[in-house]
């Protein structure tokens, strides 16, 4: 495996890990929506909107459950493997530096921050971890 080839199959965690806080934002933003929404007596929404709206909106909190459901567990079984892999990284400064850019979301500059470290150093270790990674696979 090349170090580019690496950074194609770890690339998706980071990716995967957007892409479920969008749904988890979305979720939120469904929420507060319906719970915004009161109705009288009537059945008819204070705002004017009819009652099913309220239905509708927490029936798409329910679709977007189930797709984050979804998307947890395919990303869950993906980083599972991916990290079996970074685990067995030495030595472990090589190892923390894949999983808090890859598995934490960090840019190459944060970790630097995180770790004590100079952004130079940390991209060069960067690099080399990508090449420990590439001996696993």
């Amino acid at each position: 495996m090349t170090r580019n080839e690496a950074k194609r199959e770890l690339k998706p965690i980071k990716s995967m890990e957007r892409d479920i806080r969008s749904v988890e934002l979305e979720i939120e933003r469904l929420m507060a929506v319906a719970t915004r929404m009161t109705t009288n007596y009537d059945g008819v929404n204070v705002m004017g909107s009819p009652r099913n709206k309220i239905e509708e909106a927490m029936v798409k909190v329910e679709e977007y459950r189930t797709k984050l459901t979804n998307m947890l567990l395919k990303h869950l079984d993906y980083k599972n493997r991916c990290m079996n892999k970074v685990g067995q990284i030495q030595p472990a400064s090589l190892r923390k530096i894949l999983i808090y850019y890859y598995f934490q979301d960090k840019t190459l500059e944060q970790t630097a921050e995180i770790i004590g470290k100079s952004e130079r150093w940390t991209h060069t270790m960067y690099d080399e971890a990508l090449d420990e990674y590439c001996k696993i696979s």
